[in-house]
């Protein structure tokens, strides 16, 4: 499901944050209760325009699985089974806890995983009642047309989506200066449009200049002509 919604093989692979001075040790304790995750292996692999790193692997026993070692810098990596994401992960000082579950797949427990994955179920939350309303609206275009009932819906439907984008620029404005918000800023600028939404310009327009320069922020802008 969480593979479905943000297809993040593709949304992440080969970007990199900018990374701030983190020196100490992490630890990762998981829980899986996932048909076909038993005795394999689970690997945390950063994915670089030109090469892949792993930074740790362990595997899987009676449903855990731990890792543990030295970070000097916060990095934002994947949990793997057999190289293939399954969920991004910020390796960074503190102990971390992730969940694969039917219902979940989360990661919590430091800060930037908190912040990172207090987003994403915002966002679901909302995306949720958007497909909900979304469903009734065709429903209601295949029946008998009320006319009226399709103007709140149409109404409720503008009102998510301005919703959502609210709860989006008010956490990349309390934000800004974590990494967590060009995780935030890489999901939503992953597609293949080729001009900045009206979105992205909001939050861009709005940033310090030093989430501007961060590598991956620049090399959006850049790419796509933003100037402020």
């Amino acid at each position: 499901m969480f593979g479905q919604r943000f297809n993040l093989a593709v949304t992440f692979a080969g970007l990199m944050l900018g990374m701030m001075s983190c020196a100490g040790h992490y630890n990762i304790d998981g829980v899986v209760d996932m048909f076909g995750y038993e005795g394999r292996e689970l690997s945390l692999i950063e994915f670089l325009p030109n090469r892949t790193t792993k930074y740790d692997s362990c595997l899987v026993n009676h449903g855990r699985f731990q890792m543990k070692g030295k970070v000097d810098s916060v990095r934002f990596v994947f949990l793997c089974k057999d190289n293939r994401p399954i969920i991004p992960v910020y390796i960074e000082k503190g102990h971390a806890n992730i969940r694969l579950l039917p219902s979940e797949m989360t990661v919590s427990g430091t800060r930037q995983n908190d912040l990172f994955y207090s987003f994403l179920k915002q966002k679901i939350e909302i995306d949720n009642r958007f497909e909900d309303m979304s469903q009734k609206r065709m429903s209601m275009s295949r029946s008998v047309m009320d006319s009226r009932r399709m103007e709140l819906i149409q109404d409720s439907l503008r009102m998510i989506v301005e919703e959502c984008e609210e709860m989006i620029c008010s956490f990349m404005a309390r934000n800004y200066k974590e990494p967590a918000a060009v995780g935030v800023f890489m999901m939503l600028s992953s597609g293949p449009s080729t001009e900045v939404s009206p979105l992205l310009r909001r939050i861009l327009d709005a940033a310090p200049d030093a989430f501007l320069k961060q590598s991956y922020v620049s090399g959006y802008t850049r790419r796509m002509g933003y100037v402020r």
